[in-house]
């Protein structure tokens, strides 16, 4: 309530004498004291503007939110073109195709391959017969833009044109377009199919017959299996992430509730026997106990989970238990335990709030040190998923084929690289945005 100068002597008791010492301001003098100090601030408004002000910050948040749409759009049903980790279509020869934009693949002669017996089985087409007469000649003009894409090493007085060696040759190399082979295995196969039901082989059916082969849209190539890269690489990634950030969610709320709890009962036996129990699990690298977790519950993305969170709740324990005993001291939680405050009020109302620069940071830093382990399992071979794949599995499945399409190691290696860095930076601003003394250091600035 507002009290007039008249009142606020009598409530007081304030006689004339002592009036005469000090002087109620006017009004608009107290508008201009009292704004002197200026509007309080919001803590989220400052939060954000000290955690943007950081360039490599910014830049790492783009680079993470590129990430996370594109492996949450690229293998969504509504644009994906293939499904991940799923054959491109029925046929054969879609495996290993090369990327579109440089489909000539070059590899070792070999007389067995695809492309050479596509060679011979066209030119041997004009001896079929339709309906009682021969194809002919005419029908390989249908042919030629394959054949004029097939490239030896050797000149065609050495090789012949319609006789590639049926041999093995050592040094000879071919050259050749795996998309037109796809294309015109095909056709042959319909050529012949029309030939022994004894239909008409004409430019018609010809024609026909391409427009109903399927166009093929690998931006990326093909895996062994016949699985776009560009879409299982993606959607590996989703896999890797929605993994990291569900482990590394539990992993916290268990090691800081925890570890807020032992911080404040430091030196007691519920905190010594804790410590030892987490000495155990510290003392061997999370890898050694993930092979082991991993072993008796399975492979599957619940038993994954559980395995890190129960490898994996050591290390938030410890950390928040050591920030916990540095600030458990300070005025302001001696001050509320002083008042009557219970330990929870302590706990959540005092002490987090003083370290939570430094719990967010862990968070962000356990997501990629999460998704490098999980790939390092598959890598080592315990997590590989017959009905699905991870960036892991991804990998060690591509080691062997990276010679034919660099892009099945480039790819699932490079989001990896991002991921892991980008992640880096950000817990860095996240650190520095939420930490007290580096906000105390700033405003002395």
């Amino acid at each position: 309530m507002k009290l007039t100068p008249k009142e606020f002597n009598e409530q007081y008791k304030i006689n004339a004498d002592l009036q005469t010492k000090f002087a109620f301001a006017s009004d608009n003098k107290r508008k201009t004291i009292a704004s002197i100090a200026g509007k309080p601030k919001k803590m989220f408004v400052e939060i954000m503007k000290r955690f943007f002000t950081n360039p490599a910050v910014v830049i790492a948040l783009a680079v993470f939110i590129t990430i996370l749409l594109c492996s949450i759009l690229i293998p969504s049903k509504g644009l994906r073109i293939y499904e991940p980790n799923k054959k491109i279509n029925a046929y054969a020869n879609i495996s290993m195709l090369p990327p579109l934009h440089s489909p000539m693949f070059k590899d070792a002669y070999d007389p067995n391959a695809s492309v050479v017996s596509l060679w011979r089985e066209i030119n041997k087409l004009p001896g079929e017969k339709v309906n009682g007469q021969f194809l002919g000649n005419q029908i390989l003009q249908y042919f030629k833009e394959f054949e004029q894409s097939v490239k030896f090493d050797g000149s065609i007085e050495q090789l012949g044109v319609y006789n590639p060696p049926t041999g093995i040759i050592e040094g000879m190399t071919i050259e050749y377009n795996p998309y037109l082979v796809f294309k015109y295995y095909i056709l042959k196969a319909n050529i012949l199919d029309a030939v022994n039901k004894n239909q008409t082989v004409d430019e018609n059916f010809i024609n026909q017959s391409l427009a109903n082969i399927p166009t093929l849209h690998t931006l990326l190539g093909t895996t062994t299996k016949g699985a776009d890269i560009w879409t299982t690489t993606w959607y590996a990634t989703w896999r890797a992430i929605v993994i990291a950030l569900i482990a590394a969610s539990l992993q916290t709320i268990i090691g800081v509730s925890i570890g807020a709890y032992l911080g404040f009962n430091a030196g007691k036996r519920v905190d010594t026997i804790c410590m030892r129990l987490i000495d155990i699990f510290l003392s061997l690298p999370e890898l050694i106990w993930l092979l082991l977790f991993v072993s008796i519950f399975g492979t599957n993305s619940y038993a994954l989970i559980g395995a890190l969170v129960i490898t994996g709740w050591a290390g938030p324990v410890s950390t928040t238990r050591m920030f916990i005993i540095t600030v458990k001291d300070e005025e302001y939680i001696i001050a509320s335990k002083s008042v009557g405050a219970k330990t929870s009020r302590q706990i959540f109302y005092h002490a987090l709030p003083a370290i939570l620069g430094k719990i967010a940071t862990n968070f962000v830093r356990r997501i990629p040190s999460i998704i490098m382990s999980v790939a390092s399992l598959a890598f080592l071979g315990f997590f590989n998923e017959n009905n699905d794949i991870s960036l892991g599995q991804l990998l060690v499945e591509s080691i062997g084929d990276a010679q034919k399409n660099i892009w099945i190691l480039v790819l699932p290696a490079t989001i990896l690289l991002c991921l892991s860095l980008s992640l880096h930076f950000i817990a860095l601003g996240v650190h520095d945005a939420l930490d007290p003394k580096v906000i105390t250091k700033s405003r002395r600035k």
